[in-house]
């Protein structure tokens, strides 16, 4: 595994093809459009074209319309993002989110997987299917780049 690091968050590169994005303790400053687009470059450049599948650790906390909006439609070649949300009432208002603004496609026109998990053992098996789901071999595709 491979760590990467933003002033908000921390990337790590899993050796199964998977980023897992975590927020980082320390952190307690409101996110910007300045620290998002930062975590995105970060992360393009630490997944360095390969595709991979996105587990991402959602905080507890107000994300704004214009940071969801932006997360969304942002392209970093992202094969599916499996959503760790920490309560049931985020997973409902992650839901309705969803619901009304989600399969809409990204900056580049293409549609992005996404979906919220209570589990992360699931959400991690959900990354892997639709891993295996991209193409035969990702894992061999991204070890020849």
């Amino acid at each position: 595994m491979i760590e990467y690091k933003t002033r908000a968050m921390t990337f790590i590169l899993r050796e199964d093809d998977i980023v897992e994005l975590v927020n980082n303790q320390d952190w307690k400053e409101s996110d910007t459009l300045e620290i998002a687009v930062e975590n995105m470059m970060m992360v393009k450049k630490a997944i360095d074209g390969k595709s991979r599948g996105f587990l991402v650790n959602v905080p507890n906390r107000y994300v704004s319309k214009e940071l969801l909006h932006y997360y969304q439609n942002v392209e970093v070649g992202d094969v599916a993002r499996a959503l760790i949300l920490n309560s049931f009432a985020a997973k409902i208002v992650g839901n309705l989110y969803f619901k009304l603004s989600g399969g809409k496609p990204n900056e580049t026109g293409r549609i992005v997987p996404t979906k919220l998990f209570n589990n992360r053992k699931q959400a991690i098996e959900w990354l892997l299917d639709e891993i295996e789901k991209c193409g035969e071999g990702l894992i061999q595709q991204n070890e020849k780049q």
